[in-house]
């Protein structure tokens, strides 16, 4: 993730890039909601965060929630890369799966994450809750599952990944929403909940 350095209060000049206008907005959404969670960020105090003008914002986001649900999508990307280089140093696909599992939690054993996904669930509407759940949305983390466990010979891969899925999200959802932690003790008997509804037994 990268972190602009310009000034607050420096207008984006004419022709900058439009990918580079989104990122610069999503930085400065970042800043304001780790400055201001648990309260609400206004759009005009991310607006002059980013150097920019309403209308720039409005042209890339319909509103704060819309920005809101980027700063997610951004979020799980990330995320969505550590976990990959993590599981990629084990080939063994059982393995895999458990570093899925015990890396997605561990996102809330980080202070500065935990603070702002709790800001931005917090902050959302309903529907824009709705859409968080969207297959589209999560898709890169989901989508990390179904390849070891398709190596593992498994039936239905698919229905396989949902389900770890969904475990483990409700997992993530739950502490999130009691602003704990998970203690070692609850994530391990996740991991091994999870390895044996496909099959493997935990070591």
């Amino acid at each position: 993730m990268t972190v602009d350095a310009r000034p607050s209060g420096t207008e984006v000049a004419p022709g900058t890039d439009r990918d580079a206008e989104i990122e610069r907005i999503l930085t400065a959404a970042v800043r304001v909601m780790e400055r201001c969670s648990p309260g609400p960020p206004k759009v005009t105090d991310i607006v002059l965060e980013a150097g920019t003008c309403n209308k720039t914002f409005y042209r890339h986001f319909s509103g704060k929630d819309d920005l809101l649900l980027a700063v997610l999508r951004r979020g799980t990307a990330v995320v969505a890369a550590q976990l990959a280089a993590e599981m990629a140093g084990d080939p063994a696909p059982e393995v895999q799966v458990a570093h899925w599992v015990r890396g997605l939690l561990a996102q809330v054993a980080d202070p500065r994450l935990f603070t702002l996904c709790n800001a931005t669930l917090a902050q959302m509407s309903a529907t824009a809750h709705d859409r968080v759940n969207d297959e589209d949305t999560m898709a890169p983390l989901r989508d990390l599952l179904t390849e070891p466990l398709n190596r593992m010979g498994r039936p239905d891969p698919i229905r396989d990944a949902d389900t770890v899925y969904d475990a483990t999200m409700g997992t993530l959802r739950r502490y999130i929403g009691s602003r704990r932690r998970p203690p070692a003790a609850d994530v391990e008997h996740l991991v091994r909940f999870c390895l044996g509804g496909i099959g493997v037994t935990a070591q």
